[in-house]
Parts: structure tokens; C-alpha cells; sequence
């Protein structure tokens, strides 16, 4: 993470106008299983190793922007996001994330938040 993180900090929000939507296998929210990957806004000034590397870390944030803003539009009220997993480790995730979602981000200490989730579905259905 430490090598991304440094050159898509190194960059302005925005890349330069690089834009990566990040669907390489898919997406899920919203649910696009057949979507590919697009890489666009590319000139010769603006395919630099900053601008990519930024351009990859907006738009991985922007698929899970996309679900908030899902949430949003059920009228969910939303006060923050919690970033769990690997990518969260990401110091460039981090300082990203709050611009993207448009509010505060925390991220706990790592844990097995997914399983944790699960089971509180789970068990939500068994009431």
C-alpha cells in the first residue's frame, strides 16, 4: 500500500483528469456483473505514475461512493463511513475517502468486522 499510497497522494485530487472506473471483474453495487474497466481522459501530460495511481484510488472510492449514495436516496441517514479491510490500510484510502463520501471516515483497528456483519444479518433474520 505504502508505494500507491505515496505517488496517488503526490497527485491533485481529480488526476489530472485521469478517470478509472475500476470494473475489472464486474461490479456489484450497483449490480453490473458483464461491466469492464475504463481508463479514460489519458493525454500525454496526464498519464503520469501520480495521476494513475490517484485516478485508481478515486475510483475504487467513488464504486463504494456509489453505494452511499444508493443509501442516500432511500432517505438512510448517514453521519459517517467505516472503512474495514485491506484497503483501508491504504494511508492514501484514508486521506481520500472523507472528499468521495462526503463526510467523515473512520477506520477501527483491524478486526473480523465481515464476519461480524454476517452474523448480525444472519441473525436478523431469525427474529
Amino acid at each position: 500500500h505504502d508505494g500507491l499510497s505515496r505517488l496517488a497522494l503526490a497527485a491533485e485530487p481529480g488526476a489530472a483528469g485521469l478517470t478509472l472506473l475500476p470494473y475489472f471483474e464486474g461490479e456489484r453495487t450497483p449490480n453490473l456483473p458483464d461491466a469492464t474497466a475504463a481508463l479514460t481522459g489519458m493525454t500525454l501530460a496526464s498519464t503520469t505514475r501520480e495521476n494513475l495511481a490517484r485516478a485508481a484510488v478515486e475510483g475504487m472510492l467513488s464504486g463504494l461512493g456509489a453505494g452511499l449514495d444508493a443509501l442516500r436516496a432511500l432517505d438512510v441517514p448517514l453521519r459517517r463511513a467505516v472503512l474495514i479491510g485491506g484497503g483501508a490500510q491504504s494511508e492514501a484510502v484514508r486521506e481520500i475517502a472523507p472528499a468521495v463520501f462526503g463526510m467523515p471516515v473512520e477506520v477501527p483497528s483491524p478486526g473480523e468486522y465481515v464476519a461480524l456483519g454476517a452474523a448480525r444479518q444472519a441473525a436478523s433474520v431469525l427474529d
